[in-house]
């Protein structure tokens, strides 16, 4: 039987992935990619600790509609002062030919994003980061697969 992936597993995975691309600082394709996780990350934290206050999120990327739900102070305040708009970050970063964020924007969501996940982790003791190290490792394989010559 498989284990139940839960928002906060899929959230790491987002995290771990931002943090993946963001080494391709050069590249912008990249840096857009990690905006989208960085943006997915903060966005499925959020419904994840609404679940887990025993509600049902609303299904829309705006975080703005989204914190309307969210009850826990800490994550919500953090999430409300962030600096800069990251809504856009959903579509831009995976459709548009412009680019969504800087190198120096994404690294400060992704800051945010581990702050996030340890909110999420205190609230939930008993949440192992089960998927950490086999996602972690299997993007590293898929990495090195990408770079060896066909």
């Amino acid at each position: 039987m498989k284990k139940k992936v839960t928002l906060l597993d899929r959230a790491r995975a987002d995290l771990i992935t931002a943090k993946q691309m963001l080494k391709n600082i050069d590249d912008d394709v990249f840096i857009d990619i990690a905006a989208y996780h960085a943006q997915q990350c903060v966005e499925k934290i959020v419904k994840f600790l609404i679940g887990i206050e025993g509600k049902t999120y609303i299904a829309d990327h705006r975080l703005s509609v989204i914190l309307e739900d969210l009850a826990d102070a800490e994550a919500k305040q953090l999430v409300e002062s962030l600096e800069i708009s990251i809504d856009s970050w959903a579509t831009t970063a995976r459709y548009k030919t412009t680019i969504a964020a800087s190198a120096k924007e994404v690294a400060y969501i992704i800051g945010v994003c581990e702050k996030l996940v340890k909110i999420a982790e205190s609230r939930v003791p008993q949440a192992e980061p089960s998927c950490k190290k086999d996602v972690s490792d299997r993007f590293k394989r898929l990495l090195e697969e990408r770079d060896q010559p066909s």
